[in-house]
């Protein structure tokens, strides 16, 4: 046994925890490079040049490049191409950056992990270790984003998850298909009246029928119906018990100081299905409409109401199809999904094919009332790409169908040619300032700025020819730069005017003779229950929300920009516009039937006669009431017609 003295292991121990020199680092990590490359071979079955390089690709990291080679046996081409363009760069070029050459073989050194304390190459040359701040020129890396660091993200589907959950408790708080007998007040200053149906799944409906109502030409034309009678009663068999109650409904909502409805007998007449709980609302609503606009407008057709050459019928258009042959060389034409109401009309009646010819749905006479169904396309749209939020479906408080009419094909046509074209103008320049502006997804003015910056400020002159040749570089990138801005310059000048051009483009006066205002608006908000669907009436200049029994003031910008339900792939599901109208003929007061008249009466005499309203309508004399919300009776409690 050989024993050690206390100074002889102190010694080995120094011995042991002395670092290598750095000539045995870098023969040290060649040797065991090289080992690893040959089990890299001997695993893989690559060639060995290939394994060496995958191995430093991968900082020595065995598993990984054990794996690239094995999921890529084959290597690439474009990759090798470049491992060997940069090898060929080092080689032939590496002398022009002998700074920056041993500025890397130092921090390579470094990086090994080995800590170099011998002092071998203290007598190297000095490098610079000034360190020194400046406010960089350089567009910043797409591949870096900067992040707030103390704030916890969410990514858009946990905010959408949130947003569902939240809908759903909402849905859970409030949705009760009950209303209390208290909830049925007078009505408020002529404030619209809601139409409850006796039951949730036909509450969709009593929405259309509420807002039939409040569509001018159908109260006005409406009112000179004279329902057929049996024994001036109520006929017993459809259609015309349903007319009957149709327009009895149409008088209480007029005439009528209750603030809501529920009703039992017109929906029945009518046939209303039941929406169930995979039906679109959408689809129902329309079938329900049909079956109303077709035993309407029969009965008008029949009474002949609509006569005269100024008359429109209420709801029904004559139309037709036109077929355009080409009359110029093909063209490519493949318009994208719009997500605006007027777009997606012309793209749906206009059919523009590669020959050049083209395929036009005219109306030939229009109709006082046009209505749309709203189908929503999966997905939803987005101009702004990746995973944004989808846009809401626009619709404007007043369309122009002139474009739409026979009468107007040849103008139209011109008109949409030149919108096309403009708009191809406009994709052309935009691409174009793209191109300059932006190259590998980075601002080019910025980078060219921060050359500039360098070749004037940074970069080291140590010689008269080293400087001249470093202001003639400035020089040309000053001129270079200036002679880009000055072509994004006209090409923000052409878009101008372009989109100027283009937004008047419709502003025709022949083009805007048959103007038709927004009326009424169906909203679903993508969750089940009868507060789920609402609608938007105006009345009088005034915009009014009904969800359920409970009808609300509302802005025009809201009628117009609602995103509920955009998330659900809901929203607004129907609209209806009618022929504008003056004031006073809006205003008109209609006259209605005489006996549907007197009974709409008796039964607001009987409901303000009632001790619990009378009692209600002296609490609230003594208090203000609440403006903005009126509520109505439900449940088995409320104002019916008798």
């Amino acid at each position: 046994m050989v024993q050690l003295k206390p100074e002889d292991a102190a010694r080995q121990a120094e011995a042991e925890r002395q670092p290598l020199s750095r000539e045995e680092a870098l023969e040290w990590k060649t040797k065991k490079e090289r080992e690893d490359g040959q089990i890299l071979v001997d695993v893989t079955g690559a060639d060995f040049d290939r394994a060496l390089r995958m191995l430093r690709k991968h900082d020595g990291d065995m598993e990984k490049a054990a794996n690239s080679l094995l999921n890529n046996p084959v290597e690439d081409a474009e990759e090798r191409s470049r491992e060997e363009s940069l090898a060929n760069i080092k080689e032939n070029f590496g002398h022009l950056f002998e700074n920056q050459n041993k500025s890397r073989e130092h921090d390579a050194a470094r990086s090994n992990g080995v800590i170099d304390l011998t002092g071998d190459n203290d007598n190297d040359p000095p490098m610079d270790t000034t360190t020194r701040f400046r406010a960089t020129t350089r567009s910043p890396d797409p591949a870096w984003q900067m992040v707030p660091t103390n704030r916890t993200t969410k990514s858009e589907d946990d905010q959408l998850n949130e947003a569902l959950k939240a809908s759903w408790n909402d849905f859970a708080a409030d949705e009760s298909d009950a209303m209390l007998a208290e909830d049925v007040v007078p009505r408020e200053g002529g404030r619209p009246i809601a139409l409850r149906a006796d039951v949730a799944s036909k509450a969709y409906a009593a929405l259309v029928i509420q807002c039939l109502f409040h569509i001018p030409q159908v109260r006005q034309r409406c009112s000179k119906l004279h329902p057929h009678s049996i024994d001036e009663g109520k006929p017993r068999f459809n259609p015309d018990a349903a007319m009957w109650s149709l327009i009895e409904m149409f008088t209480a909502l007029d005439l009528g100081e209750v603030n809501v409805y529920l009703d039992e007998d017109l929906l029945n007449d009518w046939e209303t299905a039941p929406l169930g709980p995979s039906d679109p609302v959408g689809n129902s609503s329309r079938s329900f409409l049909d079956q109303v606009v077709k035993v309407v407008q029969a009965d008008l057709d029949e009474q002949q109401i609509e006569t005269g050459p100024n008359f429109y019928k209420l709801f029904n258009f004559t139309h037709c199809r036109v077929h355009i042959p080409a009359t110029g060389p093909p063209e490519r034409v493949s318009p994208g999904p719009t997500n605006e109401l007027v777009a997606r009309l012309s793209q749906q009646l206009n059919t523009y094919n590669p020959d050049g010819s083209s395929t036009h749905h005219l109306i030939q006479r229009p109709s006082e009332i046009v209505t749309f169904e709203i189908a929503v396309i999966k997905g939803g749209f987005s101009t702004s790409g990746g995973g944004a939020s989808p846009e809401p479906f626009a619709y404007p408080k007043c369309i122009y169908m002139d474009q739409f009419l026979e009468a107007n094909v040849d103008l139209a046509n011109e008109t949409r040619a030149s919108q096309m074209q403009i708009q191809k103008d406009l994709e052309q320049l935009a691409k174009k300032r793209r191109d300059i502006t932006r190259f590998e997804d980075q601002d080019t003015f910025e980078n060219l700025r921060g050359a500039i910056d360098y070749y004037e400020n940074m970069a080291q002159c140590d010689s008269p020819e080293r400087l001249a040749t470093l202001r003639s570089m400035a020089t040309k990138l000053k001129n270079a730069l200036k002679k880009l801005e000055s072509e994004v310059t006209a090409i923000d000048a052409k878009i101008t005017i372009l989109q100027q051009e283009l937004d008047g483009l419709w502003d025709n006066p022949e083009l805007k003779c048959h103007p038709y205002d927004l009326r009424a608006v169906l909203v679903h908000t993508g969750l089940p229950g009868r507060k789920q669907i609402y609608s938007y009436v105006q009345d009088k200049g005034t915009w009014w929300k009904t969800v359920d029994y409970t009808v609300t003031e509302v802005s025009e910008d809201l009628v117009l920009s609602d995103p509920s339900g955009l998330h659900l792939g809901a929203g607004p599901y129907m609209l209806m516009y009618s022929r504008r109208q003056s004031e006073s003929e809006i205003n008109e007061r209609v006259q209605w039937p005489p006996f549907f008249v007197e009974r709409t009466l008796k039964n607001n005499a009987n409901f303000l006669n009632d001790p619990k309203i009378k009692n209600l309508e002296g609490a609230n004399s003594k208090a203000d009431p609440s403006p903005g919300v009126a509520t109505g009776g439900g449940g088995g409690y409320g104002c019916r017609l008798a």
